[in-house]
C-alpha cells in the first residue's frame, strides 16, 4: 500500500493575498503558531519580481506582530544561495516566511544550497516555516507552476515540476477560487492518484502539524481534492489537448476552523478538531 501523506515538520501554507493591513487574521495566526512572543524571522523574498517592496511589506507587518528581529533575505542568485553568513543567520530563526511569485525562482535559485540546507534543518528541529502563494506551493514534493485555469482539464495544459518537498503526496495550489483552478488540480490528482490535492483560496491558510491533522484559518476555503477513491479515467487514453474523463474524485470544502486528516483521508468538523488537538 502507497504511504499516506505526510510533512517534515510544522508549515502553514497561506493562498495569496492574506491581509497585511487590517485584522491580519492569518498571519496572526502565523506568530501564534511560533509558539514565543521573543520570536526571530527571516523573510524570503526570492519569488518576488520586486523583492524590496516585498521585503518592507513583511517587515513592517512582523514589526507590527511584535518579532523581536526580522531579516530579509533577497536571494537572487544561487551564489547568493550559497553565502555561508546568511545560512548561519537562518539557523537561529524561529520562522522563515516565505513571500509570493514565481515558484520556479524558488527551486532554481534555492534548490540543492546552503541556504536551502539551512532552511530544511530549521524546519526538521521544529521551526515553523509558512509561505503565500508561491512560497506555499513550493512546498509541495510535486509542485504545479504553469497551467491556465480555463484549460484545466485538458490532458498537457497543466505543468508540473519538484518542489521542496517540505509535504510528500500533498499537492498545494494557491489562489484557487479567485483564478478558478480547480480543473488543474483535478487534473494533478488524477494523474498522481496516491497524492491529495489542497487548492488554498485567497486571505486563508492550511496549518499542517506533525500529527498528520490540517486546520484551517482565515476568511476564504479550501478545497481538497483526494484522488484515491478514483474508479476510472481517460487520462492514458487520450491525446494531448483532448478533455478529461474521471470517476468518483471526491472533493471537501473547508472553512476556518474545520480541517483534513491527511492520514485517514477524513473532512473534520471543527468539534472533532478540538478532540485531534
Amino acid at each position: 500500500m502507497a504511504l499516506n501523506p505526510s510533512f517534515l515538520g510544522r508549515l502553514i501554507a497561506i493562498g495569496g493575498n492574506e491581509d497585511k493591513a487590517d485584522e491580519l487574521i492569518v498571519l496572526k495566526r502565523v506568530v501564534q503558531e511560533i509558539g514565543k512572543t521573543d520570536y526571530k524571522v527571516g523573510v524570503i523574498t526570492t519569488a518576488s519580481e520586486d523583492p524590496g517592496k516585498r521585503g518592507k511589506d513583511y517587515h513592517s507587518v512582523f514589526t507590527t506582530l511584535g518579532a523581536s528581529r526580522i531579516d530579509i533575505f533577497t536571494i537572487n542568485d544561487r551564489i547568493q544561495a550559497n553565502d555561508r553568513k546568511s545560512a548561519e543567520t537562518i539557523a537561529d530563526l524561529d520562522l522563515i516566511f516565505f513571500t509570493g511569485g514565481d515558484q520556479l525562482r524558488l527551486t532554481t535559485i534555492l534548490g540543492g544550497t546552503r541556504i536551502f540546507d539551512a532552511i530544511q534543518k530549521r524546519l526538521e528541529d521544529g521551526a515553523l516555516i509558512a509561505g503565500t502563494s508561491a512560497g506555499a506551493t513550493v512546498f509541495s514534493d510535486t509542485m504545479i507552476y504553469e497551467g491556465k485555469s480555463e484549460d484545466g482539464l485538458f490532458k498537457g495544459s497543466v505543468l508540473s515540476t519538484s518542489g521542496f518537498g517540505f509535504v510528500n503526496k500533498i499537492i498545494f495550489d494557491t489562489h484557487f477560487m479567485a483564478r478558478g483552478r480547480i480543473g488543474r488540480l483535478i487534473q494533478t490528482v488524477t494523474s498522481n492518484p496516491t497524492c491529495i490535492g489542497v487548492g488554498i483560496g485567497e486571505d486563508s491558510g492550511v496549518i499542517l502539524k506533525g500529527d498528520g491533522v490540517a486546520e484551517v484559518v482565515g476568511t476564504g476555503q479550501v478545497i481538497i481534492v483526494d484522488g484515491c477513491g478514483i474508479m476510472y479515467s481517460n487520462i492514458m487514453d487520450i491525446k494531448p489537448g483532448e478533455p478529461i474523463a474521471v470517476e468518483n474524485i471526491r472533493i471537501h470544502s473547508l472553512v476556518d476552523g474545520y480541517g483534513y486528516d491527511f492520514k485517514k483521508r477524513r473532512f473534520l468538523r471543527p468539534s472533532s478538531l478540538s478532540i485531534q488537538e
